[in-house]
């Protein structure tokens, strides 16, 4: 039987512990993560046994909340009795395990243990391995605590301070790459997948923190500036042509598909009939909704 099947099935019993209060010090508290991440080769990350995919941080758009599970969550720790809580054994437990079960390796984009520590998983470019059917779009965070045991301060302070940085990161404009243009919505694995994952503590959380978190960084990431009419041009290429097609992704505007099976940076026809529709239902006519973006379109749909 696989981890995640040991996950589901076995049953959570920990009560739920309220932490409004700890959550309101994570709000306050603006500690810079990049004074707490640690990398891979900190903790003898030793390699990837398979391939793992980069994501374009364009496509990220979800902070996914975790846990490392239940008191008796997969053969191994039953066996061996492991319970690693802090230091660089945490992450590279959570690797060794993620190999056993046939994986790369590491699923978690990032760990976090009770001492705040934050160590780096697959990082902010390569594609989350725990969020089983929603992994491209998903930053995953693993607060490293088993069932029965509430997040301490400091991992709360932790992860406050990694969805920070998570929206820094992702909304930088960078040369090749897209970035983000809202914050990320921050969420459980729960929401997401059939589990118990993150725990009654975690998901307390996500939902009295997480609002405010997210409202906050929004208001710090600006949005990208016009790029030109240029960069609209059916069979030219352009970095702002990716952001065009995730912002359509995003309004629901995909009726006429191309075949590209992910938003690239190449403007077709199918781009320009998408945009069309977008124009005609903000009731514009004539050159106003011709299918190519001009201020107002861009303004409306990146904003």
């Amino acid at each position: 039987m696989s981890r995640r099947d040991l996950i589901k099935t076995v049953s959570i019993g920990a009560s739920a512990t309220a932490l409004s209060a700890a959550g309101a010090l994570s709000l306050a508290g603006h500690a810079s993560a990049d004074d707490l991440i640690q990398s891979r080769d900190s903790w003898g990350f030793d390699g990837w046994a398979k391939p793992v995919p980069e994501v374009d941080r364009a496509e990220r758009t979800t902070f996914v909340v975790h846990w490392q599970g239940p008191k008796r969550n997969w053969v191994k720790d039953i066996v061996a009795g492991d319970e690693i809580e802090n230091g660089p054994g945490a992450p590279k437990q959570m690797h060794e395990i993620a190999k056993d079960d046939d994986g790369p390796g590491i699923e978690y984009n990032f760990v976090i243990t009770q001492h705040g520590e934050i160590y780096e998983g697959r990082g902010w470019d390569l594609l989350a391995g725990a969020v089983e059917g929603f992994n491209t779009p998903a930053i995953s965070a693993q607060v490293h605590i088993r069932e029965g045991t509430g997040p301490s301060r400091e991992a709360l302070d932790a992860l406050a301070a990694l969805y920070r940085r998570a929206n820094q990161v992702l909304a930088e404009a960078r040369p090749g790459g897209g970035r983000i243009l809202h914050a990320l919505e921050v969420s459980s694995h729960h929401a997401h997948y059939d589990t118990e994952c993150p725990g009654p503590d975690l998901l307390d959380w996500v939902k009295n923190t997480g609002p405010g978190l997210r409202a906050e960084a929004d208001a710090r990431i600006t949005p990208p500036a016009f790029p030109g009419r240029d960069a609209f041009q059916i069979g030219h290429s352009d970095p702002s042509v990716r952001m065009l097609h995730l912002a359509l992704v995003r309004a629901c505007y995909t009726r006429h598909p191309d075949d590209a099976s992910r938003p690239n940076d190449l403007f077709t026809e199918a781009t320009r009939l998408n945009v069309r529709d977008f124009q005609l239902a903000q009731g514009w006519t004539g050159s106003g909704a011709d299918g190519y973006p001009g201020p107002k379109t861009w303004d409306l749909l990146t904003r």
